[in-house]
């Protein structure tokens, strides 16, 4: 590979993970990093996002002198997204992938919402190829309650997938008015953008955000939530023991087994109402002790 640095125009690169599947990541700065450079700062998007997530903060990282990698995560942006189980493990195995291809003895890990997890994972199943982690908003132990109050909080992120849109002005459009963003920039735009694809349904070009409603389905199952809200007390029903399993394993977070510097920052506000924070005091509270 050769040397590049190339802040405002990020080299794409697609990483093999097996069985014909790959990862789409943009390298922000110089790579192969010397030996002497800090390593390079992985950022891990959330549940519906895509790498134009950390394009502006990737941008301002590399003015310090990092390497920054986006990446979209397996069943999001332009990744492969097979009808498979997602978890955090997978998406953990697929960082390694990612490591592993780009040569990258150990990473910084900068990550966000899902991304925390994800982290927390990758840290605990391969702790010698960890060197920092930063959670942002993310990656809290959580109550039960508060568990099922943020799997009802999310479903405001989930209404535009599966739907069609006449037009890409159409789909930013209504995204303008939605609850979600509480500002609007180009940025934001470019992330929406990203996540179109174009399909021929009707006699017509239309377009719908490439993230598939199986791939959330599955991912918020692992979890012990669901796509519609309403399925979860059915999953909890027909199969008591596998979900009782499910939120016992997220219960208590593997901090103990974390060996790296961990940074954890708190969102400034709540998303729509108080007490829907996806990182509460209680949670900070927990950190402190572990």
């Amino acid at each position: 590979m050769k040397n590049f640095r190339s802040p405002s125009s990020p080299k794409p690169i697609q990483i093999p993970i097996g069985n014909s599947q790959v990862l789409t990541a943009e390298i922000f700065g110089k790579f192969p990093v010397s030996k002497n450079s800090p390593s390079p700062v992985i950022c891990i998007h959330g549940l519906t996002g895509n790498l134009k997530n950390f394009t502006p903060l990737a941008r301002d990282l590399v003015k310090q002198g990092l390497t920054i990698i986006t990446y979209d995560l397996r069943g999001r942006g332009q990744s492969s997204k097979p009808q498979i189980q997602y978890s955090q493990d997978l998406h953990a195995k697929d960082l390694k992938y990612l490591l592993d291809f780009l040569k990258i003895e150990k990473a910084n890990l900068l990550a966000h919402s899902l991304g925390c997890w994800i982290s927390l994972a990758f840290g605990k199943n391969f702790p010698e190829r960890t060197d920092k982690i930063c959670l942002i908003d993310g990656g809290g132990q959580l109550s039960f309650k508060r568990k099922l109050s943020s799997l009802f909080m999310i479903q405001e992120s989930l209404q535009r997938l599966g739907k069609s849109f006449p037009s890409r002005e159409t789909y930013i459009e209504l995204a303008k008015k939605s609850s979600i963003f509480s500002s609007w920039n180009k940025n934001i735009e470019n992330f929406l953008n990203y996540e179109l694809e174009e399909i021929y349904e009707n006699d017509s070009v239309q377009y719908r955000c490439n993230i598939p409603i199986y791939v959330i389905d599955s991912e918020l199952k692992s979890m012990g939530g669901a796509f519609k809200p309403w399925h979860i007390p059915l999953q909890i029903l027909r199969n008591p023991i596998k979900n009782f399993r499910i939120f016992n394993k997220n219960k208590i977070l593997p901090y103990s087994q974390i060996h790296s510097p961990v940074l954890v920052i708190q969102a400034g506000k709540y998303n729509f109402q108080k007490g829907d924070e996806l990182l509460p005091d209680v949670a900070i509270n927990i950190f402190k002790k572990n």
